[in-house]
This record gives structure tokens, sequence and C-alpha cells, in this order.
């Protein structure tokens, strides 16, 4: 890489990673059980709210998981409004779409049911309600949200994302092939609902993918340079609970410990990189997922290996600190626990059913274009811990698509 970009980007990641301690980091309170669903009326009602939109997808309205929800608003005579039209990776139009239910309705406050997608459209919904003057488009980047949110609560229904603790909200722009995120503190949750009996329904290859997506948040978070203790100890516990629960979550289905277990990997892993941020695996993902709706947890599971392999020398000591996290064999030196911990990666994603059928998707003459997208996206920004050039980008989707 040219010497004057990465001191340009060096420099703007040291100077946003000492102004962090200044920003108000603030974690989600958090309401765990079943009951704590059911007594979301008389919080919004305590709150001074009038009328709540339900931001949620078709699938989550079908399986019935917003049912006890609503009968509970009903019984309360709280009123409220859903919005059920949520995509997976939302599109802007999702969000004005939603937009428009919570002003003809009158809502005051927002509950997110579903995954990132659901939880991402609502907080979108959320900063546009706020800040009408503002466009998704800018929005876009680093501490552009203007004004404070309304209440907002997220109740995740799968275990992955950590959307319910972050700063981010990722959105597509369909008309430009285009994915980005929003990264702005107001967008954290005010709430986070964790009821383990709404993740018992759901599919395998969902909870695989989530359970990946999560891993890759606590991963980038941990080998970024931006870590701090605090996100340490989270990215610690998440890849811990992750490697001990995850490949269980999908297939031992009749015990819910193990999906509970990683809602709350899920979480730690958001509030880690939500900090910390995260890095190339993610812009890669981004870019797949604006060019070809490639489901985001499903692309980090498959390019997750790719790119630390790539990352070489520069992670193996904290490879290898994970690593140890998760039981490796005691008599490793630094770099053969760090290849082991990329291989146990590889055997994870094989055991819950993950292959790389990327390599099917990915249109080579697409490459440049995505490598592009990529670069833009993580250049300044991601403190990771080695930049990498358009053409080196390029070489990986390469070898994603010849593997």
């Amino acid at each position: 890489m040219n010497f004057f970009t990465k001191l340009y980007a060096r420099t703007y990641q040291t100077i946003f990673y000492f102004m962090s301690f200044f920003i108000n980091f603030r974690e989600p309170e958090t309401l765990l059980g079943h009951d704590k669903l059911f007594q979301l009326p008389d919080l919004l009602t305590k709150l001074g709210k009038k009328k709540a939109l339900l931001v949620t997808d078709s699938t989550i309205l079908k399986l019935g998981l917003l049912d006890s929800l609503m009968k509970s608003f009903v019984l309360k005579f709280f009123p409220f409004a859903v919005y059920s039209d949520v995509v997976a990776n939302p599109t802007i139009q999702n969000v004005e779409d939603g937009l428009k239910v919570y002003q003809e309705e009158g809502c005051d406050c927002l509950i997110a049911v579903g995954g990132g997608s659901s939880i991402d459209c609502a907080k979108c919904i959320a900063a546009r309600s706020s800040n009408p003057k503002k466009s998704i488009a800018k929005m876009r980047g680093v501490l552009k949200v203007t004004h404070k949110l309304p209440l907002l609560i997220a109740v995740p229904t799968t275990a992955g994302t950590g959307s319910e603790a972050t700063v981010a909200a990722v959105v597509v722009d369909k008309n430009n092939n285009d994915k980005y995120s929003i990264n702005d503190p107001k967008l954290i949750p005010a709430y986070a609902v964790f009821d383990f009996t709404l993740i018992e329904k759901a599919p395998k290859s969902i909870v695989a993918t989530t359970g990946m997506d999560a891993l890759t948040h606590a991963v980038e978070a941990f080998i970024g340079r931006s870590n701090t203790p605090k996100t340490t100890k989270y990215a610690y516990s998440a890849v811990k609970l992750i490697f001990e629960n995850l490949t269980k979550a999908v297939n031992e289905t009749d015990n819910v410990l193990y999906r509970a277990n990683m809602q709350m990997a899920s979480y730690q892993a958001g509030v880690a990189f939500t900090r910390a941020y995260v890095g190339t695996v993610h812009a890669l993902a981004h870019s797949l997922g604006g060019f070809y709706n490639v489901p985001h947890g499903y692309a980090n599971a498959v390019i997750l290996p790719f790119v630390l392999k790539q990352y070489g020398r520069s992670v193996t000591r904290k490879l290898a600190k994970l690593a140890d996290i998760v039981g490796v064999p005691s008599k490793m030196n630094k770099k053969e626990k760090a290849q082991w911990f990329i291989q146990q990666i590889e055997q994870m994603n094989k055991n819950i059913g993950i292959t790389n059928t990327l390599k099917d998707i990915i249109k080579t003459e697409d490459i440049p274009a995505l490598a592009k997208h990529a670069y833009c996206e993580s250049v300044p920004l991601y403190p990771t811990p080695k930049m990498f050039t358009k053409k080196e980008l390029e070489t990986l989707y390469l070898q994603i698509i010849n593997y």
C-alpha cells in the first residue's frame, strides 16, 4: 500500500481511537426472560409512550413469534402498529416505507423483533423520524445522526448480529448495488430483550450463519488495532461461548440452552465490535450483500478463514491467544496455534453445514467493482491489523471463487 495512504489511514484511526474515549458507548438495558417480553406494554406506559411501531419481517409474522407480544399489547390496551415488510439485507425503500407507517400511525417508539435486518431497519426508521431533513445516504459513515432517536427496543430472534448492542445499522441502496453502514452511538437501542423461547424455532441454517456472524464480530474486534481491555474481555467470552455452543445449537435442537448461550455470545460480540470495529471480512461481505444479496452471516462465515490467512504474521500473536481461550493443544508454538485456530473455524463451518458456494455466486467481471467497494468501506475507517490495496482485495475474491 502507498506509504502516504497508509499513514493517513493509521493517523485517522489513531485519532478516532482516542476520541472514542470521550464518546458514550452506552450499553442497552438488558431484560432477560419470556416474562420481560410480556412486560413491554407496562414499560412503555411507565415511560410515557403512546403508540409503538413493531418492526419485523414476514417470516417472523408467519411463524407466530410476534403473537404473544401483540396479545400482551391488546390485553394491556396499549396501541401499536406493525411494519412487517423488512427483507434480508434491508433496503432504503424498507426504511422509507416503515417511516411512512410510523408517521401515519402517530407512533412515538419502536420495537424491533427479528434478526439484524429488522433491528437495523428499525434503527434507520428511528434515525429518519428524528432527522427528517437527512436522507439515509446523508447519515452514511460515522457520527452523522444529528438528533436523538425515539425510544427503540430490540428483541433479537437470532443469535449472531449483535445489532441490539451496536452503534451500527447496515442498509442496501438497490439503485446503486451499494451496501453501507451508519455508525453513531445514538443508534444503540435503549433496551435489549432476550427471550430464549423466540429462538427455539429458528431454522438450523439461520442459527449457523448468524452464529458465524457473531464469531466474525468477536474475532475482528479482538485482532484489530482499536480494542480496549473491555472489548478484549467481551471478545474472549464471546469466542469461548461460540466454540462451546454453536455446533450443538445447530445440531442439538432439543436443548435450548445452547441457543440461549449463543444469544449471550452474540450480544457480547456486539458490544466488543461497536467500540473496536470490524475489519476486512465485513467489508468484503458487505460488497457481496450489495451486489448479490448474499446473507451477511453466510458471507462472513465463508470469507473469515481466507482473510485470517491473508493477514499472516500481523495476527499470529492474537490468534494464538484466541486458540488458548478455546483449548488449543498446549505444545504448539504461536504460529501453529494461529493456524490451528483458523483450521477450527473451517471445521466448524463444515460441522454446521456451511460450504463455500460463493464461488458460484461471484462473477469474475464484478471483482474490480466489489474490491473497490470493500476498499472504500475499510480505508481509512477500519483499524485492521493489515490494510489491503484494491488489487489485494481482488486477489482475495479470486481465492474465494477458485477454492
